[in-house]
């Protein structure tokens, strides 16, 4: 037929068309922007899909073109260069049939390269390094907060020792920015993958869904890496090798969020092994949330299920 080309012309327009105006109202639109922003993949999965991926990269483009045409430039680039690689590599996993596990881990990669990029982008045309200005924000904000409780009364000594406190808090957060970065890479993705699961299911795309999270496992190789974090934050603390610190807390910091994620899914799997009540269940969640012991306990289960396979999730031959 001649108009096999015409009907994904027609579907890569219109869905270009959603993305800038997904990109209209994050701009402009104050309580759903930064969620839109977030989701601004979907439209260019749902062409991938369909289509294939040459198809989403033209709809990027397009996309892109036309926003720096009506918006600015800059916000070009910090939503399609921070969200469009995401939407393409997930549309082409759906398309190719990967598992859910894979698909977010090539989405997870696609997102950090493309924050990588905004950021080499914003440091090349502004002149400035985005992080510095980010800890500039949060030390200012730390600086106002103690001038504000100073004109409560508070002591000048109570004062001193909610400065060091924020200070340290800084500190750590500078450290662990890598960490974070690649964690909210994970929860982007995911977060795309479960939207553009849900409409492609409407359109009768039988996407491959995660298994109960009572069945979730992870790799072995999450705990060697809680070790191997551990004897880095060691050596690099008692030999005084910043890097080697600074690296030891970013993997202790993605070891330790896997190991609970490890430990609420055997959680969840004794929660309905015992048959406990969805209100017992909430209980216990509030109280591992709020209680940092709870959650040490949370990691610990999450370590010991990942080393000994409580639940016999594993095949013989993982790792």
């Amino acid at each position: 037929m001649r108009n096999t080309g015409i009907r994904p012309m027609v579907e890569g327009g219109v869905l270009a068309a959603v993305a800038i105006m997904f990109a209209f109202i994050s701009a402009y639109i104050p309580i759903i922007g930064p969620f839109v922003n977030l989701i601004w993949p979907v439209p260019i999965i749902l062409l991938g899909v369909r289509h294939g991926y040459k198809w989403s990269i033209m709809a990027t483009i397009v996309a892109g073109i036309i926003i720096a045409i009506l918006m600015h430039p800059l916000h070009a680039v910090s939503v399609v260069v921070g969200f469009g690689l995401i939407g393409i590599v997930l549309g082409h996993a759906f398309r190719a049939g990967l598992s859910p596990a894979k698909a977010i881990g090539w989405g997870a990669v696609a997102s950090l390269v493309s924050k990588a990029a905004v950021l080499a982008i914003g440091a090349v045309f502004l002149g400035v390094n985005p992080l510095n200005i980010q800890g500039d924000v949060m030390t200012q904000a730390a600086e106002q907060a103690i001038d504000f409780y100073r004109r409560l009364g508070m002591k000048e000594e109570d004062l001193a020792r909610m400065g060091e406190m924020l200070r340290t808090m800084l500190d750590l957060f500078k450290i662990i920015l890598p960490a974070g970065f690649v964690l909210a890479a994970v929860v982007d993705t995911y977060l795309n993958f479960v939207v553009a699961k849900a409409v492609l299911g409407r359109l009768g795309h039988r996407i491959a869904p995660f298994p109960p999270f009572k069945e979730w496992t992870l790799p072995r190789a999450v705990l060697y890496a809680f070790i191997i974090a551990i004897l880095a934050i060691y050596w690099g603390q008692s030999r005084e090798i910043k890097l080697l610190y600074n690296a030891g807390v970013n993997l202790q910091m993605l070891s330790t969020v896997a190991l609970l994620v490890q430990g609420m899914a055997l959680f969840y799997f004794l929660a309905d092994k015992y048959n406990l009540s969805r209100f017992v269940r909430g209980i216990i969640l509030i109280l591992i949330f709020s209680n940092g012991f709870l959650m040490q306990v949370v990691i610990f289960a999450g370590a010991f299920d990942m080393a000994l396979d409580y639940r016999r999730l594993r095949s013989p031959h993982s790792m």
